[in-house]
């Protein structure tokens, strides 16, 4: 306690005095700066704080309305039109002679011995309309000629039954093939007739009673 009161040193008293002064006022700024930051300024800490009541956002209330009704509409009845008459084409008639093209044909001109002709009958509609024409066997028939001498015809063997009545449109054709065996042949197709000599012959189609223009050619 004496040596509080009666600092001892190599200094003069003054200056132990002057430095415990300062020390007590710099522990008296200390307190004082700590109890201001502490509770200093009070009322403006607590607004600070949010001491005013917070505000909500005020939300207006949803107006409930009445829906107005939907208006239901009578539908207007549809109106039945009568249609009107579907146009029928005209009937398809039977091609005439003059529309109708038959034409002889064979596979080459000269056959070596042996050598099997193929023969070719094709009807054709030359028309601008469509039209029938019966192209069934009966109707159709290829002939072939040794000068004016009959040699062979598909209507001795196969003359064909009923008729075969079809529509031909315009430029269509039909066509009909057979291997000819080189056997002659007659009406009524008796058998053991003998084969087609070597020589010149031709061959003529026909389409009902309609014939096409002779078609040469040769057997060897």
């Amino acid at each position: 306690m004496g040596s509080l009161l009666h600092p001892v040193g190599t200094l003069p008293p003054g200056a132990y005095w002057f430095r415990r002064a300062m020390i007590v006022v710099v522990i008296i700024v200390v307190v004082v700066g700590g109890s201001l930051l502490l509770f200093g300024g009070g009322d403006s800490a607590k607004t600070a704080t949010g001491t005013h009541p917070s505000t909500s956002p005020t939300t207006t209330p949803s107006i409930s309305s009445t829906p107005t009704p939907s208006i239901s509409s009578t539908p207007t009845p549809s109106v039945s039109h009568t249609p009107s008459a579907s146009h029928t084409p005209a009937a398809i008639t039977l091609c005439p002679d003059s529309v109708i093209k038959v034409q002889a044909q064979t596979d080459a001109s000269s056959y070596t011995a042996g050598q099997r002709p193929r023969l070719t009958v094709s009807v054709t509609n030359t028309g601008k309309a469509s039209c029938k024409r019966d192209i069934g066997r009966a109707a159709m028939g290829l002939t072939i000629m040794s000068g004016t001498t009959r040699v062979w015809s598909s209507d001795d063997c196969a003359p064909g039954g009923a008729a075969a009545v079809n529509v031909l449109n315009p430029g269509q054709v039909f066509v009909s093939t057979l291997s000819w065996s080189r056997i002659t042949s007659k009406v009524g197709c008796p058998a053991n007739q003998p084969t087609a000599a070597p020589g010149s012959y031709t061959l003529v189609a026909r389409n009902e009673t309609l014939k096409s223009t002779a078609v040469p050619f040769s057997l060897h």
